[in-house]
């Protein structure tokens, strides 16, 4: 990837060198939030990036990994995103077994911000495929969720 002269690698901290990289000059784009979740505050500081970066590039496509380990701390995320001024949001989360307190990470999701055209359309169909390929036990499970805009029916 590092040859593709499309796009910008980086060893640095993310969140401070987002503060400078957006918005790009071609004002098209992807940002990839891919936190490593060693923080407490994990979640608060993808939501305070992207929010800092949504005023200064609203059009641009934020995709933001995380870990589903807590679904307390993902519901809360995703409350707090709710009340964001950021109207187009689309949650993705994909699990390969029943999610255990003492187990090991069985299911992860991922937020899109101004989601690609159709994409919630195809995930809604593939995303239930991925459980059943890839599950490792009971409670394979999908989830796509309009958070802010219009579901597609």
């Amino acid at each position: 990837m590092g040859r593709d002269h499309r796009l910008i690698l980086r060893h640095e901290n993310g969140y401070q060198a987002l503060k400078g990289l957006v918005p790009p000059q071609e004002r098209r784009g992807l940002v990839l939030i891919d936190p490593p979740f060693e923080e407490r505050n994990e979640f608060q500081m993808m939501e305070e990036a992207l929010v800092m970066a949504h005023r200064k590039w609203s059009t641009g496509i934020y995709a933001l990994w995380y870990p589903v380990k807590d679904m307390r701390a993902v519901a809360q995320f995703v409350a707090r995103l709710k009340e964001r001024a950021i109207p187009k949001i689309l949650r993705l989360e994909l699990a390969v077994e029943a999610l255990r307190s003492d187990g090991p990470l069985a299911a992860t999701g991922l937020i899109v911000v101004n989601p690609p055209y159709r994409l919630e359309e195809q995930a809604r169909r593939l995303l239930p495929v991925l459980a059943k390929v890839l599950a490792r036990g009971p409670g394979a499970s999908s989830l796509v969720e309009v958070v802010q805009g219009e579901e597609i029916t």
